[in-house]
């Protein structure tokens, strides 16, 4: 009976998210962008073989080619508009997350998806345009280590101690840190989104279950463990580029 039940939510998940859009500005990271992009474009290639479909996009409201922070130039896949609405919006960090989170775009449209009861996730900078957003009044959210104490002094809670991610379901929204979080934590969410069993099968595939184990499928990300005195350096070189006044 378990497992009938677990098995009915899964496929109820699946049936909930059929379209996940990766938002792109200028100087998006690109490890903070493709990454999580290609985790579940990989998730969506294995529910195909299922009959079931899953729609993985990346670009943003500009025409033309994207620049990002290391210096890459993607092609974006679809240019969005102020209508679109996806299941899962995902916001990825970068050093151009500072003018994409004064984008009034950009923040409008994540009001509109958060308002409207679908899933917003970020990580890295990307926490900061959710802030921006207005959408975490009232919540305690992961972020990158940069940005920790700055989101703290304009309002907004960070886990003490600082998580690699968090997921909260009843507001449906996704925080998640650094770059080096971005593969564990888009595994979190496909097991909040999709179930442990698809969870599992892609965490096994891309060598993430033997490394992190069953940290992958919480809400909670596990404890990040900070160096105070190099966390401090880094807040203060990059904190205001990240978010900046």
């Amino acid at each position: 009976m378990e497992t009938q039940l677990k098995n009915a939510t899964e496929i109820s998940s699946t049936k909930t998210v059929k379209s996940i859009h990766f938002l792109t500005f200028p100087q998006v990271s690109e490890q903070d962008l493709l990454a999580a992009w290609e985790l579940m474009r990989s998730l969506a290639w294995t529910l195909s073989f299922q009959g079931q479909e899953l729609q993985v996009t990346f670009g943003g409201f500009d025409e033309g080619s994207i620049p990002t922070h290391m210096g890459a130039t993607l092609e974006g896949q679809r240019v969005i508009t102020a209508s679109d609405r996806f299941d899962v919006l995902y916001i990825p960090g970068g050093i151009g997350g500072g003018v994409a989170s004064k984008d009034k775009r950009i923040l409008n449209l994540i009001q509109a998806h958060h308002n409207e009861g679908l899933w917003v996730a970020a990580n890295c900078s990307g926490v900061g345009i959710l802030h921006r957003a207005g959408i975490l009044q009232g919540l305690e959210v992961s972020s990158t280590g940069i940005l920790a104490r700055r989101l703290q002094q304009l309002g907004t809670a960070v886990t003490s101690p600082r998580l690699a991610w968090r997921i909260d379901d009843d507001k449906k929204i996704m925080t998640s840190g650094g770059a080096g979080t971005v593969h564990p934590s888009t595994i979190a969410l496909v097991w909040k989104l999709f179930g442990e069993e698809a969870a599992k099968g892609l965490s096994a595939a891309w060598d993430s279950l033997p490394l992190h184990g069953n940290s992958l499928f919480s809400a909670d990300g596990p404890v990040m463990n900070d160096i105070p005195e190099l966390l401090s350096g880094v807040q203060d070189q990059f904190e205001m580029i990240f978010l900046p006044d």
